[in-house]
């Protein structure tokens, strides 16, 4: 079993990861599924919205997964695509939150 991934977050928050989480799950499902289509619009569109979101959640390696995945479907790079969408189920997978106390 591979380890946990620690990330602390702020307590203000701890109503939305879980289901912010989610629903990023099912962002890497769309994104290899699309890779096989060859869907590569709907691929560069879903990573460049985790780019977005990813650091507003204070999950910084989301929106880098997220940028690099937009790179590599706009050059339309089936390998390094499909790579980088694994590694986004599994950072997702093994990824823990930790609450912390907000600085309010």
């Amino acid at each position: 079993m591979a380890a946990k991934i620690l990330v602390g977050i702020d307590a203000d928050l701890q109503d939305l990861i879980p289901g912010f989480l989610a629903r990023k799950a099912g962002d890497a499902r769309t994104i290899l599924a699309s890779i096989g289509r060859g869907d590569w619009e709907l691929v560069a569109a879903t990573a460049h919205k985790l780019k977005g979101e990813g650091g507003s959640y204070g999950l910084d390696r989301i929106t880098d997964l997220g940028r690099a995945l937009e790179d590599a479907a706009k050059q339309k790079d089936q390998a390094a695509t499909r790579g980088l969408a694994d590694e986004l189920a599994s950072y997702l997978a093994q990824v823990e939150v930790v609450y912390e106390p907000s600085e309010s």
